[in-house]
């Protein structure tokens, strides 16, 4: 990971772009880390000059007012390396391009006053549930291989619209899965990237979901191909646009169990979500 020139600011980091030809002067660019940059490790590059090879560069977004997001976290776990949280519905866990301020990621940054803090694997903005958090980047490989390696067991739990086509004991289903550019949905189809997922009927239209790949909006594809779409999903069947500021009819859908062996210290770990579809 390239080292930043500049500070973590109100919990946001800042940007690292290239610049080519002529620097801009939109903004304040600082220097990166590169042995064949003609300039120091966090020296300013004036506005106008013109560059002979592209140079790494930093600088600090600005970051507009957003609308606030009228749920909060709860933490479950705070440790020397990581911090685990029960995310609510409606809060990304990380920026999206569209929602900065208004994650876990910079809350917590806030929070605990430490810059450096990371969430460790993928949840959905509507998905609840437990969230993994990096505190410390010295450990924070060991965990994210982890997760690589699919050491770390994911239990999700769903409220469908309709009777699931499973049973009480646990099957796998594999789909090919492929998201294509432009659009929201990610679509089945022949050639798409191999997926895999436990899947089990807890109650009527509940189901409880392992999955084992870890393709984007795997659990909501996988359910609606089964022909029984997750309560309050506005992509799977049908999609009905986005609407970040829409709070009503939340996803029916929870992290509620994360479990792994902790690669530092070997210790079993077993984190459960207080919410429920």
């Amino acid at each position: 990971m390239s080292r930043r020139p500049l500070p973590v600011v109100d919990g946001v980091s800042p940007r690292r772009v290239i610049l080519r030809g002529v620097v801009p002067a939109d903004r304040t660019y600082v220097a990166g880390d590169a042995g064949d940059s003609p300039f120091r490790f966090g020296e300013t590059i004036p506005a106008g000059t013109v560059l002979e090879r592209p140079v790494p560069a930093w600088f600090a977004p600005e970051i507009p007012p957003e609308p606030p997001i009228p749920f909060t976290h709860e933490v479950l776990e705070t440790g020397d390396r990581y911090v685990v949280v029960d995310k609510p519905h409606f809060l990304p866990a990380t920026t999206n391009g569209r929602i900065i301020r208004e994650t876990v990621q910079t809350r917590l940054r806030v929070e605990l006053d430490n810059p450096d803090i990371v969430p460790l694997h993928r949840l959905d903005r509507l998905t609840a549930g437990v969230l993994l958090c990096s505190t410390d980047p010295g450990t924070r490989a060991a965990y994210q291989t982890l997760f690589q390696r699919r050491q770390v067991t994911k239990t999700y739990l769903a409220r469908v619209a309709a009777e699931p086509p499973v049973g009480e004991e646990w099957m796998t289903v594999d789909l090919p899965m492929r998201k294509i550019s432009g659009e929201r949905a990610v679509r089945v189809t022949g050639g798409g990237t191999p997926t895999r997922t436990r899947i089990r009927r807890v109650s009527d239209r509940l189901v409880e979901l392992r999955p084992v790949t870890g393709h984007t909006h795997q659990l909501r594809v996988l359910l609606a191909h089964l022909g029984c779409p997750i309560v309050g999903d506005d992509t799977y069947p049908v999609d009905r646009g986005l609407d970040l500021l829409d709070f009503t009819g939340p996803l029916g859908l929870v992290a509620t169990r994360l479990q792994l062996t902790d690669p530092v210290d070997g210790r079993a770990r077993d984190w459960r979500s207080t919410h429920r579809p």
